[in-house]
């Protein structure tokens, strides 16, 4: 497959990229034929970069506040605290102990904290969090578990990020953390297209999980109550064993009620046309197929009753299960022998038993976990991870006061979670249906009518894709799924080898399918599925992350031209223009390019191409003769009809003007953006954007200090192939700009900052093939041999 396009095209891809305003944990590889869901947990410099471990001070004005924590466990009632993190006092934020087990079965003073940011302050975060979770690694002498386990399976399903501080109470040492990320609206707004859903913690209420042990039986674990079985038709039973978390629907628990009732009274040869309606396969599937490889015994595949959570997503109407509490993962005692359909004929696990009754549910949950094993529990690879992660903490371990276990506990720990990925892959492939091969898809590109590859087709073409399968046990069958929407079901249609769906010759092993046609600026998702001709007609994905790696392309927008334009954007407002209530605000400027005035009730302003509708324009909204509007773009929509419900991206994005009919009338893409400089069109109304002195709704030809520097980067690599060395030569250096090298997955590989006009490279040690190298806006292809 071509995996890189021109120039020209990766400009547009880019456009479409920032356009969308996807979920933080959602990108677009590279090339933009990838629509990526799961992130790295482990970059980017947040609060959870694992390559960070930050102090955390934490100061209590009472002197008796370990009594008070302790005398507050059962309320769960905050205590407040002075907070320092970098330097920076946070005031009043509120402090409790937290956790089950990880407090009562645990006789020390490294008890877990949970941190309220906005106990008393209003709008009080840490770097863009408001609650905050320091876990105190009971049962896990590593220390790594839960760090590591989440990080390893956040490319497959959603799950907290998690990394590691050094916590201080009063000035005393409390040793080291795991600091894991709450499960809350702001995690679910990262994964999903918004937060406004129903979010449900599997377990009572009050916190308490009843008797019993594993496995099932009276009020134990295992005993269907919180299970996702159906409970009856009375929401009331649903109360009793299930926590609301947060809801932004009316009558959440009949949600509930209903998916529980598809699942446990469908017929198994009837779930597949009725069970999708209710609950994301896909997602559930990847769910157990990492709880069960990891060996994750604080889940639902163990306990069936707790230690997950529910999400209801309302663009779809589905729910998916949520990963909670991974520090019990990468069990090394009996766990390690878990077979890969643990507890699945238990029919109080109806995610597994009636999940993988149906064989092409099994198949294609056999898919991921072979995925899983391939790319997530290399044992060579997760051995290289743990030995990063103990040297980074392997000092703060050994002075930790307050530690529940000893150093040299930990060091052993540590060994013995390195031996589980050899022996737990190992087991897992003596079973006959882990180990038989799916087919190999080598490739799927995309087509318009004239054949163009990778090329954006226009409103009504039918597109058609083609792959090449190949397998030892000959191809069963080979199908296309695809849907017209960023989320939910996808429809499939056969892919043919019959020498008339654009596949070549007949039998040649290339396959072609038709896409249907779409109207403009739809954003269409697509991936393969190939069964190979054996008995199982085991199965296999391109991409092999699908469905939440998926191949996606957008049919190319209509622009419906009008006398009204975006003419001027500042993203990054630091001291230019106030907005009437005294802020330094972002803002959008319009241009009536017309001798007339211009009615503009219910026009639109957005910056998600999925949401044109984002902002309505009040009714009464007028732009007078050859006039300006200016438009805030601060959320604070309570401050007037001129403020918009969303903020420009410093980084880069897409803005949209659209009519009452979401026709766009004009918009514009700009890259990363210069504090207190414009993005403007210059002649004013009229010409091509460029960076300049802002001219506030004012003629934009009046500013003479036009910056076609920051405009536009150039840069060359030479050579180019490059073997040992490869020179980076910049036409002219700018401030703070980095050069940024990414692998062919969007995955950035390296970042260096300039030396000068010319910096070298050492490419030596890099693998074979092609890398992406961007400064500023300007992108170039570089091929490593």
């Amino acid at each position: 497959m071509k995996l890189l396009l021109s120039l020209s095209f990766v400009a547009c891809f880019v456009a479409g990229i920032q356009a969308q305003n996807l979920p933080a944990e959602m990108s677009f590889s590279y090339d933009g034929h990838q629509l990526l869901t799961g992130k790295s947990a482990s970059t980017g410099g947040g609060l959870y970069d694992s390559s960070i471990i930050r102090n955390v001070y934490l100061d209590f004005s009472q002197a008796n506040y370990w009594t008070l924590l302790t005398n507050n466990y059962t309320s769960k009632t905050d205590i407040p605290a002075t907070m320092t993190v970098d330097g920076v006092v946070y005031d009043s934020v509120g402090v409790r102990f937290k956790g089950q087990t990880s407090y009562s079965m645990n006789n020390t003073q490294k008890k877990s904290f949970n941190i309220t940011m906005d106990y008393a302050k209003a709008g009080q975060d840490l770097m863009g969090y408001k609650t905050l979770n320091f876990n105190n690694a009971f049962q896990d002498a590593s220390f790594l578990r839960e760090v590591f386990y989440q990080d390893q399976i956040h490319r497959h399903i959603p799950v907290a990020k998690s990394n590691f501080i050094h916590l201080y109470l009063n000035g005393l040492d409390w040793g080291l953390y795991p600091n894991v990320q709450q499960l809350n609206k702001t995690f679910f707004e990262e994964w999903f297209l918004s937060n406004d859903g129903v979010s449900w913690r599997a377990d009572r209420p009050d916190g308490t999980v009843g008797g019993g042990g594993p496995g099932g039986g009276g009020p134990g674990w295992g005993d269907g109550t919180a299970g996702f079985n159906y409970l009856g038709a009375d929401t009331t039973s649903y109360k009793t064993y299930y926590t609301l978390k947060s809801s932004g629907v009316e009558n959440p628990w009949d949600l509930l009620l209903e998916a529980t009732f598809a699942l446990n009274n469908t017929a198994t040869a009837d779930l597949p046309s009725v069970l999708p309606e209710y609950l994301d396969i896909d997602r559930t599937l990847w769910h157990l197929a990492s709880e069960i490889g990891f060996t994750d015994d604080d889940s639902y595949v163990f306990k069936g009753k707790m230690d997950y959570y529910l999400y209801y997503e309302p663009e779809t109407g589905r729910i998916t299960p949520i990963e909670y509490d991974g520090n019990s993962a990468m069990e090394t005692g009996f766990a390690t022998s878990w077979s890969p359909f643990y507890n699945q004929t238990k029919v109080n696990y109806p995610l597994l038993n009636k999940i993988l009754a149906v064989p092409q549910w099994r198949q294609r949950y056999l898919a991921h976990l072979r995925t899983i094993m391939n790319e997530e529990m290399d044992p060579t690879v997760c051995g290289a991870m743990l030995d990063h992660y103990k040297s980074m903490i392997d000092a703060l371990v050994e002075a930790d006061p307050k530690k529940i276990y000893s150093y040299a506990q930990f060091n052993t720990e540590v060994t013995t979670l390195k031996n589980f990925f050899t022996t737990r892959r190992n087991y897992l492939l003596t079973n006959a249906e882990v180990s038989q091969a799916g087919p190999v898809i080598a490739e799927a590109n995309l087509y318009n009518i004239a054949g163009g590859q990778w090329v954006k087709p226009v409103a009504g073409e039918t597109p058609y894709v083609t792959t090449a399968v190949t397998s030892a046990s000959g191809i069963f069958g080979v199908k296309l799924y695809y849907s017209a929407e960023l989320t939910g079901n996808f429809t499939a249609v056969d892919m043919l080898d019959d020498g008339q769906h654009h596949d070549g010759a007949a039998n040649d092993g290339l396959y072609g399918a038709n896409l249907p046609a779409q109207t403009a600026g739809t954003w269409m998702r697509f991936y393969v599925e190939a069964a190979a001709n054996n008995t199982a007609k085991s199965v296999s994905y391109l991409p092999t992350g699908a469905e939440h790696d998926v191949f996606t392309y957008q049919v190319q927008p209509e622009l419906l031209a009008g006398p009204v334009v975006i003419n001027e954007v500042l993203a990054i407002n630091n001291s230019i223009v106030q907005d009437p209530q005294g802020t330094y605000e972002d803002w959008i400027e319009l241009y009536n390019t017309s001798n007339q005035a211009i009615d503009l009730s219910g026009y639109h302003l957005s910056d998600n191409a999925a949401n044109l509708a984002k902002f309505v324009m009040a009714a009464g909204t007028t732009i007078a003769a050859n006039g300006y509007l200016i438009f805030w773009a601060d959320e604070d929509g309570v401050d007037g009809p001129e403020h918009c419900n969303f903020k420009l991206a410093a980084t880069g994005e897409t803005i949209y003007l659209t009519n009452t009919n979401l026709l766009v009338q004009d918009q514009v893409t700009f890259g990363a953006q210069t504090a207190d400089k414009a993005y403007a069109r210059s002649p004013n109304g009229t010409g091509n954007f460029v960076i300049q002195t802002p001219t506030f709704n004012a003629n934009n030809n009046t500013s003479a200090t036009n910056d076609p520097a920051a405009a536009d980067e150039g840069f060359r690599i030479v050579p180019n192939p490059a073997a040992d060395r490869a020179y980076l030569r910049l036409e002219w250096v700018k401030d703070n700009d980095n050069f940024v090298v990414r692998d062919i997955h969007g995955r950035i590989f390296q970042e260096c900052q300039p030396t000068g006009l010319i910096t070298a490279v050492d490419v030596t040690a890099w693998p074979a093939g092609v890398y992406i190298v961007q400064y500023g806006q300007s992108v170039r292809k570089l091929i490593v041999r």
